[in-house]
């Protein structure tokens, strides 16, 4: 993601057009959403271009960027992904839904409440979203909130308060992803459901190579194994490997033996699945060509980023 174009796009806005700044408050019902979008002044329009032109100034944002890895990050690098990965796209249209939004604030229950976007558009129709896990700050609610009126202190007794902090989750511009935070792909988003639906098409690949035995088992171990999701959906993410694994299966003798795998392969060469955890991430190092053979030592390893 282009972080000074981001910076630009911001700092460009023009919020004296009413939609250049919108704020949806969202329900997450299951793989619906009900919106909630509170008119927004032109001050709180300003105040929000100048909170993000400050937030994006800070390092954070200066930090490279990797490809978005299902089973791991690096630390400090910040993911890109495209906006299939935990069906965002299919959020955002959601979201932006006039079906899905609520013109009556007071139907609102701040407790029912996951998450908010903040949608900033220039005059382009260009988009940038942010979003962000929400607070319920319920110490607050139950407390006493106070304000100070002529030198006096007094009770706040709206209890619709609403906290809009700095720290943004997932940013969305220009058909990309930047995810800040990894967590929130799964409470924001539909991850697993992407995961099961990538894992999926996958297995479907392996099944027509005929190289494991019991198939049907392993595929339902895999599909309701999360950790099993996750790395095949990035053995799929990454072009030609269940390809490679199919067109070299005559080496997985050789693997096996130099890894000391628990894997057994019968007389026409297929692996026999015995429902192992243990084995079934072993088949899936395998499929991922995830063990190598160290250049100085000669030892054998396995990338767990695989």
């Amino acid at each position: 993601m282009n972080i000074n174009y981001l910076r630009q796009f911001v700092n460009n806005l023009d919020i004296n057009q009413p939609n250049a700044v919108s704020v949806k408050f969202v329900q997450k019902i299951m793989e619906a959403y009900e919106v909630y979008q509170p008119t927004i002044r032109p001050q709180m329009r300003q105040d929000l271009k100048d909170l993000y032109n400050e937030v994006f100034q800070t390092r954070l944002y200066d930090l490279p960027q990797e490809i978005y890895n299902p089973n791991v990050g690096q630390d400090g690098y910040l993911s890109v992904a495209t906006l299939d990965v935990a069906r965002v796209a299919n959020t955002i249209v959601e979201i932006d839904s006039e079906e899905n939004i609520h013109g009556d604030m007071g139907e609102m229950d701040l407790n029912d409440i996951n998450f908010y976007c903040i949608k900033f558009t220039n005059t382009n129709d260009e988009s940038m979203y942010i979003f962000r896990r929400f607070t319920k700050m319920k110490k607050i609610r139950s407390g006493i909130l106070g304000i100070l009126e002529d030198n006096t202190l007094r009770k706040f007794d709206n209890e619709l308060f609403i906290g809009l902090d700095r720290d943004i989750d997932i940013l969305v511009f220009q058909n990309e992803m930047l995810i800040i935070n990894r967590f929130a792909l799964q409470t924001i988003f539909n991850l697993q459901d992407y995961f099961s639906e990538r894992a999926t098409e996958a297995l479907s690949h392996i099944e027509e190579g005929n190289i494991i035995t019991n198939f049907d088992e392993f595929r339902d171990d895999c599909l309701n194994d999360r950790q099993a999701s996750k790395r095949i959906t990035k053995i799929l993410n990454t072009p030609g490997r269940i390809e490679g694994f199919i067109q070299n299966r005559n080496l997985l003798p050789n693997v096996i033996a130099e890894a000391d795998l628990d894997i057994e392969l019968n007389q026409h060469g297929q692996i026999v699945y015995t429902r192992n955890r243990q084995v079934r991430s072993q088949i899936l190092f395998c499929i991922a060509d995830a063990y190598y053979l160290s250049l100085i030592l000669g030892r054998i390893g396995e990338d767990v980023t695989q």
